[in-house]
């Protein structure tokens, strides 16, 4: 399971890029192979799920500690749209301690989010909590990629 300080290290963004490696060298749907088994196994176990804004604003409202930073994954797509996740609790600490990330309210997450609108908002578990909102990237997104290749992940939230 992904921990609040592989992402401040920056040391989640390892395992990202050899997975997305991955989905580039095999076809649809990925094989049943001890590979797939260990990535569908890592994915399973940040348990994504889709959400809507009003969703995502019951976990922020919820939410000890609030940040605002960059896409974790977007170092590995430099050239990508630029928008914001929104960090909860342990991990929110973690990446203001680390740089990464500026602290924030919730008006201010509400607007940031709302700024990705056309992005499908994914939260995600780091240190077994749902704790990570990004408005993601199907073209570039791990789940996404996930899902196109058949490895379906991304849950909805009920």
């Amino acid at each position: 399971m992904a921990t609040a300080e592989e992402y401040a290290e920056g040391t989640i963004l390892e395992g990202i890029r050899k997975t997305l490696v991955y989905f580039n060298t095999v076809d649809e749907p990925v094989p049943e192979d001890e590979k797939s088994r260990h990535i569908r196994q890592r994915i399973d176990a940040f348990e994504p799920r889709l959400l809507t804004i009003e969703q995502a604003m019951e976990y922020i409202r919820q939410a000890e500690a609030v940040a605002l930073g960059q896409r974790v994954c977007r170092a590995l797509h430099p050239g990508s749209v630029c928008s914001e996740s929104v960090f909860l609790d342990d991990l929110a600490i973690a990446m203001v301690r680390a740089g990464k990330a500026r602290n924030s309210d919730v008006e201010d997450a509400r607007k940031s989010l709302e700024k990705s609108s056309g992005h499908p908002l994914i939260i995600s578990k780091v240190s077994g909590k749902h704790q990570e909102i990004c408005p993601s990237v199907p073209s570039e997104c791990v789940f996404w990629r996930a899902e196109k290749k058949g490895m379906h992940c991304l849950k909805r939230k009920a």
